[in-house]
């Protein structure tokens, strides 16, 4: 694993969960204590419950429940609500990037875990069934590694990336930013994040622990960023605010402060032989929705159990190859939403120039765009490790399908595959499950609503180790289950 943030930690800590040991080292000899990416997802906080960690973060987080905006008065003139996306936290954990990677450093300490810092991948070399990385440790001395697979988590300037051939295509947004962990006194409220939209830019404000927030000033000027480089963070950082800000906000410290560059910009490839690419080394997108240390934590979550399986000799070839169509196409969808919540800032700061407002969005569309902003409905509908057996005359719900979030996948424990029966199953084909796929896949008698798996009524739903539907067989007669036995085939090995 190369690469310490967010991505390569849960990675390596998901690995371990699974069974696996893994090498993880890191360029920096030290952790950073920078805020950087604050927000985390309904989504990505079910597939924390799922690993562990989940407690943790909600303990250390402010939990924000929704987003609004408001102009340079500060009176609120638009409110996007999380409450309703059926989720069990229904609020976006808001804490330091710096505390997201401690916990998950935490978590990958109590599976056996470490993290070599000061050691720095240098190069990569493919070979035939092994990865040969040059290490460079900061006291000068290399060394060869020879590895079966490679993880790259090593960021935007990833060194697995380039080994790779690979480009960051896509754009950078205009004008610059500034990013900053700040402590203010203003009447903004602490339980959503607030968006200030003004004619000369805008003003970002999301609680963090400890009083403080995180704010993203937009639209600088060539001065404002030289002031920021040059001049007392507190001073520029005020500055900047009030420039934007008819109501008092007051500047009372500055933890960290930097200026920097939107991007939306993704790769063609996530993987390579024996190489992959987490994070940000395979896709950048604008801060607003708060999506990009997310999707970077999905992308750790997919290639863990399917690299995991592989390693144990129970993954047929098909199951690693899922990796990249499924999460290019998750990524792909997860810009298009940062790039949408892009746009609503630029046209909220248009509107403050101009005075023309836009049409609302209707109750639907504010729920869907909630759903989106909270991650919970990515989708692996063309994956090659999702299908469906429907009887003659048999019509199922349109939501979840195969490939969607299972809704409940938080109640789901343990590393396995999970067949969930609702109703009348062929005794036969349910014994047949059990003894082929033994140690790979649980099969549970399910009480709960069937249309919450993707069912009318009866039938069978798998439900893969990262919570999403893999197969839907309806009924559960001796034709359904073999169908279903025959999609396991397709990718694991039997027992």
């Amino acid at each position: 694993m190369i690469g310490a943030g967010p991505s390569g930690l849960f990675a390596a800590a998901e690995l371990a969960r699974h069974g696996v040991s893994v090498r993880i080292v890191e360029r920096d000899p030290v952790p950073h204590r920078q805020a950087r990416a604050t927000a985390v997802q309904p989504g990505t906080l079910e597939i924390l419950a799922r690993a562990g960690p989940v407690d943790a973060a909600l303990a250390a987080a402010v939990h924000l429940g929704c987003a609004r905006v408001f102009d340079a008065d500060l009176q609120r003139v638009g409110e996007l609500a999380f409450a309703g996306v059926d989720c069990p936290w229904e609020f976006q954990c808001s804490l330091p990037q710096w505390r997201t990677e401690q916990i998950l450093a935490e978590r990958l300490v109590e599976l056996g875990g470490v993290v070599e810092r000061g050691v720095a991948a240098a190069s990569l070399e493919e070979r035939d069934d092994s990865v040969l990385v040059g290490l460079e440790r900061a006291d000068g001395t290399v060394e060869a590694v020879e590895a079966e697979w490679v993880i790259g988590a090593g960021g935007a300037h990833s060194v697995t990336r380039a080994s790779m051939a690979e480009a960051l295509e896509g754009f950078t947004y205009p004008g610059t930013a500034l990013a900053a962990d700040v402590r203010v006194r203003c009447g903004l409220p602490r339980d959503g994040s607030n968006l200030v939209a003004a004619p000369e830019g805008y003003v970002l404000l999301a609680p963090l622990p400890d009083e403080r927030w995180i704010t993203f000033v937009g639209d600088l000027d060539d001065g404002e960023a030289e002031r920021v480089a040059s001049a007392a963070p507190r001073d520029a950082v005020g500055a900047a605010i009030g420039r934007r800000v008819a109501a008092d906000i007051a500047v009372e410290d500055v933890g960290w402060a930097a200026t920097f560059r939107m991007h939306h910009r993704v790769v063609s490839r996530l993987a390579q032989g024996r190489r992959f690419l987490l994070g940000d080394a395979g896709h950048l997108s604008s801060p607003f929705g708060g999506e990009g240390l997310n999707s970077g934590l999905h992308d750790a979550h997919d290639i863990a159990w399917k690299l995991a399986l592989t390693l144990r000799g129970r993954g047929r070839p098909t199951l690693l190859e899922s990796f990249e169509p499924e999460r290019l196409a998750a990524d792909d969808h997860v810009l298009e939403v940062s790039n949408r919540v892009d746009g609503l800032v630029r046209a909220a700061v248009e509107s403050a120039r101009t005075g023309a407002r836009r049409s609302p969005a209707t109750p639907a569309q504010l729920a869907a765009l909630a759903r989106s902003r909270c991650l919970l409905d990515v989708s692996y509908a063309d994956s090659p490790l999702v299908a469906e057996h429907l009887g003659p005359g048999v019509e199922a719900p349109a939501v979840p399908g195969p490939g969607d979030r299972y809704p409940d996948r938080t109640r789901l424990s343990g590393t396995a595959h999970h067949v969930l029966l609702f109703g009348a199953a062929d005794d036969a084909g349910v014994e047949r499950l059990r003894r082929r796929w033994r140690g790979l896949v649980d099969v549970v008698h399910a009480t709960d609503d069937p249309r919450r798996a993707g069912l009318s009524t009866q039938g069978a739903v798998l439900v893969r180790p990262d919570g999403h539907i893999g197969f839907r067989a309806a009924p559960a007669d001796a034709a359904g289950l073999a169908a279903l036995d025959t999609h396991l085939d397709s990718y694991l090995v039997p027992s």
